[in-house]
């Protein structure tokens, strides 16, 4: 005698029916597993379009190698005399390195009418032999009073000699003829030159002086 199920079977119908259902999905599932495999080989090989569009690191220009701009060196226009002392503001002593007796202190008389303080009047104490109009020896405090001295003895050499106070000394040499005429010293201070001034600017070559030479004394 045969026991009756407790429940009805599914037929063998409705088994066949879920089948094609449950093989498209996993055959869908498949493909999207196959695609995202594959989509994310493909970034990997090529790259992903966001990084290279902004999200990774922007390259760094290589730098060209160009010269340095050059320092300004501008021609600007100036009055020789501006910034000079007055005559009465400088004190000379004057010299006389050449063998003509008294000119020592015919140049001096000349220069203290011209307002110049004079100091001693002598041979040139360094008794050096200077072939040349003059030589204008002067400190870094009587440099301005040496630069005014040489519109008077124009063709004049300004040296340095370290000294320290303001004073200067007008050493007269062999090419020397006169003091220049006052009216010819206003209008060299007054005219005006082109001068360069700026950084890129060439230095001024420096005014050798002339080597010292022993020679015998000559008269004042």
């Amino acid at each position: 005698m045969s026991v009756p199920s407790n429940g009805p079977r599914p037929s063998n119908r409705h088994r066949r029916q879920q089948s094609p259902v449950v093989a498209i999905v996993l055959v869908v599932i498949g493909m999207v597993i196959l695609f995202g495999a594959g989509f994310g080989l493909s970034r990997i090989i090529q790259g992903s379009p966001d990084s290279d569009a902004g999200g990774g690191s922007t390259p760094t220009a290589s730098p060209t190698n160009t010269s340095p701009e050059p320092a300004p060196c501008v021609t600007v226009t100036v009055t020789p005399g501006a910034g000079l002392p007055s005559a009465a503001q400088v004190t000379s002593n004057v010299y006389n390195a050449t063998d003509r007796a008294g000119l020592a202190a015919l140049t001096a008389e000349e220069l203290q009418v011209r307002g110049f303080l004079i100091g001693t009047i002598d041979n040139d104490p360094l008794a050096k032999t200077i072939t040349g109009v003059a030589e204008i020896r002067h400190g870094p405090s009587g440099e301005q009073g040496a630069r005014l001295m040489a519109f008077y003895i124009p063709g004049a050499e300004l040296v340095d000699d370290g000294r320290t106070d303001a004073t200067i000394d007008t050493v007269i040499g062999a090419a020397f003829t006169a003091v220049a005429p006052q009216s010819e010293v206003d209008a060299a201070l007054a005219a005006p030159s082109p001068s360069p001034s700026g950084p890129g600017c060439s230095p001024s070559p420096t005014v050798p002086s002339a080597d010292p030479a022993a020679t015998s004394p000559a008269a004042s």
